[in-house]
């Protein structure tokens, strides 16, 4: 009798417990479509599909989501399928994802299917090394997302060649490129036609892209920047790739430059006279190839730089890192006397945040150093991070120097660390 009662018990157990189950179930599915609909968008896009599989109601469930943030999980291998990816509702608010070398043909393919549904925010982040000579392929559906506010594409891709009478995305408030190309005739004023279309645009970012095709050997066309509104600006060209900024920037609040292709030209400080109402300001250089004061011909006042200020020096060589050598020009001498006739006396008179990274000591940083200190008047901190993994002789020398320079700006708390020692002061 009690076996008996035992064995009902047990086959009683799947029972209850697919009871409980579906309970859970019908519980999730009785919230109002509104808090369902938020409570699904959360999910990788990978996942949410797979809801499907859940149970006969949930079969088309994730269909009829609108506003949609599509992303994937991470590590995620799997490439999503275009038809899968048009059964989505539209419109869809973003689309994410990361395109492997083996399915570069495919970012086309969603693209087509993205410009069907309205899609507002577009990431692509092509995974190819820099070696590679397999670009991505986006395809003219592009040019169909009318309706993007923000564009960000990274990674060796080439961006197709607009069609007769593209307008540009009149929307769009983002634009963020790395490593993309304009490989066609054109490519420069597609580009610019690109940047001046967006009327509210206020970030930018130009990293490295080429606008025009990579073994011609002809001179880069001119691709002339203007944008208004644009608050942050990122100009990173390691080759003069013929972009230039055409206007001032009233609105601009943060600036990255890198720029040495252009540094013994004119164009290089005008980039400057652009940006000098930018309130925060990152110089990306090499010091090593370029032993000249990089604020040389600069003769008018950055009025609202508040923030930050950093010359960034090349990583790459070990030697340096380790304090074994010196610069084979760093005995070369610089005029003070010439540059500083040729710089106001209030470059900086609003600075308050210094930071210097990956410093060499050599005699154009070291004048780098002394110079800010002297033109700061509300200066409140100096950070200067150096290009060595060890104490070396030079350092020595370097922090002595600074600690008699700091005289001219008392105020300002001075650190001074080491590569790998973010700590030390």
């Amino acid at each position: 009798m009690a076996s008996a009662s035992s064995s009902s018990r047990i086959h009683r157990r799947p029972a209850q417990a697919q009871e409980a189950q579906g309970v859970g179930q019908d519980l999730l599915m009785s919230l109002p479509p509104e808090m369902l609909d938020n409570i699904l968008r959360r999910l990788p896009f990978d996942k949410l599909v797979r809801t499907c599989c859940l149970n006969p109601a949930w079969h088309r469930r994730w269909e009829s989501i609108p506003n949609l943030d599509i992303w994937f999980s991470a590590g995620s291998n799997a490439a999503p399928d275009a038809r899968v990816l048009c059964r989505c509702a539209a419109p869809v608010r973003s689309f994410t994802a990361r395109v492997r070398m083996p399915h570069f043909y495919r970012a086309a393919r969603w693209l087509q299917a993205q410009a069907r549904k309205r899609v507002e925010k577009l990431i692509l982040k092509f995974d190819n090394p820099w070696f590679s000579r397999s670009a991505g392929v986006l395809g003219h559906a592009l040019f169909a997302c009318r309706e993007l506010t923000h564009l960000e594409l990274c990674g060796y891709c080439h961006f197709p060649h607009a069609p007769h009478g593209f307008g540009g995305f009149p929307n769009l408030v983002t634009l963020l490129l790395s490593h993309v190309a304009f490989p066609f005739s054109g490519g420069a004023a597609q580009l610019e036609h690109l940047i001046s279309s967006a009327v509210d645009l206020t970030e930018l970012s130009l990293n490295d892209v080429k606008t025009s095709h990579f073994d011609d050997g002809a001179p880069a066309q001119r691709c002339a920047i203007r944008a208004p509104k644009l608050r942050v600006l990122k100009l990173i060209m390691f080759f003069d790739n013929g972009c230039r900024l055409s206007e001032e920037f009233p609105l601009l609040e943060e600036a990255i430059i890198s720029i040495d292709d252009l540094f013994w030209t004119l164009d290089y400080i005008n980039t400057f006279r652009r940006i000098r109402n930018a309130k925060r300001l990152l110089i990306e250089t090499d010091s090593i190839q370029i032993n000249e004061n990089p604020l040389q011909g600069i003769s008018w006042k950055f009025q609202n730089l508040r923030v930050e200020i950093t010359k960034r020096a090349d990583e790459n060589d070990e030697d340096f890192a380790n304090g074994e050598i010196d610069d084979p020009e760093s005995d070369d001498a610089i005029d003070e006397d010439i540059i500083k006739a040729e710089i106001s006396d209030d470059l900086f008179a609003n600075l308050k945040h210094v930071s210097l990274d990956s410093i060499k000591c050599l005699p154009n940083d070291i004048w780098f150093m002394k110079f800010v200190l002297s033109k700061t008047r509300l200066l409140e901190s100096f950070i200067i991070t150096f290009g060595y993994r060890q104490i070396s002789k030079s350092y020595l020398d370097a922090c002595t120097e600074l600690a008699m320079c700091q005289k001219a700006s008392p105020q300002a708390k001075l650190m001074v660390r080491l590569s790998d020692e973010p700590d030390s002061i």
